[in-house]
């Protein structure tokens, strides 16, 4: 399954490009965002694995207010995306933890680079705070959503559990969304299998 990428960018063409890019690279763009409002309001109703940000978005709320609302929500993994490189703007920009830094002009080698940089810090980020605090996040899950945890398990799609559970495809949504970020996972199609697959031999 392809990982899902999210780009938020004011300026048009290059937006469109970096899709291009992205969808060239093996991966899926998804519809990008030209705004903080229009980011926010979209991040709320995509699983995305993955976004990225330009820091500087042509108003008055930036890249960074998009990735301190991202990291609000969820821990979706964010790569920074600029034309500037002074220390001031990456100081700003480190705060909020990013897993790579792309600057203007880029190659698609860079955006490559960068995005497996990114997918491999925070697996590794994910990995070691599963194998730490398992136990303590898996006691905060609720009896249906360890269910829905060994019905992903089982490998159904969230239609199949809602057929199987009898219940909504907007509930069985999100129950996953709260399992996600009780996990401290990012609400995305591949984060709750990958994590199910690495705690095979956890009892849901």
């Amino acid at each position: 399954m392809k990982k899902r990428i999210f780009v938020v960018e004011d300026e048009v063409l290059i937006a469109d490009g970096l899709c291009r890019t992205l969808d060239k690279l093996g991966y899926e763009a998804l519809e990008p965002a030209l705004s903080y409002k229009e980011a926010v309001e979209r991040f709320e109703n995509e699983e995305a694995d993955l976004v990225i940000l330009d820091i500087y978005l042509g108003g008055k709320k930036t890249g960074i207010d998009v990735a301190e609302f991202i990291r609000s929500k969820s821990n979706t993994p964010h790569i920074f995306l600029s034309s500037f490189s002074d220390k001031q703007t990456l100081d700003l920009a480190k705060q909020t933890q990013p897993y790579a830094y792309l600057v203007k002009p880029f190659g698609s080698a860079d955006v490559h680079t960068a995005i497996e940089v990114a997918f491999n810090n925070y697996e590794h980020s994910v990995k070691k705070n599963v194998d730490n605090d398992s136990q303590e996040y898996i006691s905060e899950i609720t009896a249906t959503e360890k269910i829905i945890l060994q019905k992903i398990k089982e490998g159904l799609t969230s239609k199949e559990i809602a057929e199987e559970l009898n219940v909504s495809g907007s509930t069985v949504k999100n129950h996953r969304h709260n399992i996600c970020k009780k996990l401290k996972l990012p609400n995305t199609t591949h984060s709750l299998l990958n994590w199910v697959m690495r705690n095979d031999n956890e009892k849901f």
